[in-house]
């Protein structure tokens, strides 16, 4: 977790959101991709004005030498690799669903 996201968020924020990133990752499985998400949604959540995939790898690098390697792999992440948008964001749901019904229950639904 950045310490970007630290500051902006209390401790218990930071737990909800590594939790969440825990679940998306179980559904992703592999730990390349799991590791590519959380930079991935790491840079959607964090700064930057700009929030397509090269910045986002640039951001994230430590090391500017190593950017276009990082964005190749949040490249192939996005396009190439091989999990579930649908399973993910059935999860996702799930998530907000029980983070919701924490609170009270849900009565009606409507769309």
């Amino acid at each position: 977790m950045s310490q970007v996201m630290r500051t902006f968020m209390d401790a218990s924020g930071v737990q909800r959101l590594e939790a969440y990133f825990q679940r998306i990752g179980d559904v992703l499985g592999e730990d390349s991709r799991r590791g590519s998400f959380a930079i991935y949604a790491m840079g959607l959540l964090g700064d930057g004005e700009r929030k397509s995939i090269e910045p986002i790898a640039a951001r994230a690098c430590p090391d500017p030498s190593k950017a276009d390697a990082l964005h190749q792999r949040l490249l192939h992440f996005a396009v190439n690799s091989r999990w579930s948008d649908r399973e993910v964001r059935r999860e996702a749901a799930r998530y907000a669903l029980e983070a919701l019904t924490q609170r009270e229950p849900v009565e009606a639904w409507s769309g």
